[in-house]
């Protein structure tokens, strides 16, 4: 077993009763998708459930997909094939998506992968100083995450409008040349890339190789 696919629950919270939304997109074609949703409660286990999570996340990887999982806490409720805005409970993590600027259709260089380690470190610095906690912190093979763990913050347009805010307020104050805070992803079902797997993007070369997610 691949023991950075375990670091997934650093980031994404769980309990007995969780749902959690796995997806996965193909490298060559995006029109090849997988989905999942799990329902923790028809586990015998946590682990059993967390271990049936991962085991289909890195199947679906070595078949060459992308996976991704929600990251806000579904509905226990939750019947349908895919998270939308209504399903998720509440928001519970604040996520901060840095990349390159320009073409990102290819893998990304390892000056690339430092300059967004460069500004994540500034972020970090400027949001300590405004009192905000410690984030888990990934590379996600082409960039830097950051996820700042929320006090169960409500599910609506105030809190949508608040976090798109935030994260345009960051990329004023920190995109540069090179790298730069994506502010697109303030939406509550959002997903995120699984650490312990591969992502692939384009063609891979000796100076832009696939890279493994890890949490940092």
């Amino acid at each position: 077993m691949n023991p950075e696919i375990s670091k997934l629950w650093e980031i994404v919270a769980t309990g007995p009763d969780s749902v959690h939304d796995l997806r996965a997109f193909h490298h060559q074609n995006k029109s090849q998708l997988k989905r999942k949703v799990f329902h923790f409660s028809e586990f015998s286990s946590l682990d059993e459930a967390k271990r049936v999570v991962e085991d289909t996340a890195l199947a679906w990887n070595k078949e060459g997909f992308n996976v991704y999982i929600t990251i806000n806490p579904i509905r226990h409720d939750f019947s349908g094939a895919s998270a939308k805005d209504t399903d998720i409970n509440y928001r519970d993590l604040l996520f901060i998506d840095i990349d390159r600027k320009g073409d990102t259709k290819q893998p990304a260089t390892e000056q690339d992968i430092q300059n967004a380690k460069d500004l994540a470190d500034k972020v970090m610095a400027y949001l300590s100083v405004l009192g905000w906690p410690t984030p888990t912190r990934m590379m996600s093979g082409n960039g830097h995450h950051l996820y700042y763990v929320l006090d169960a913050l409500p599910n609506n347009d105030e809190s949508t409008s608040l976090v798109t805010k935030m994260l345009k307020t960051l990329a004023d104050k920190f995109d540069n040349d090179h790298v730069r805070i994506d502010t697109s992803v303030a939406n509550a079902p959002r997903i995120t890339k699984v650490p312990g797997t591969i992502m692939r993007k384009g063609e891979e070369s000796p100076d832009r190789p696939y890279r493994m997610a890890v949490v940092l």
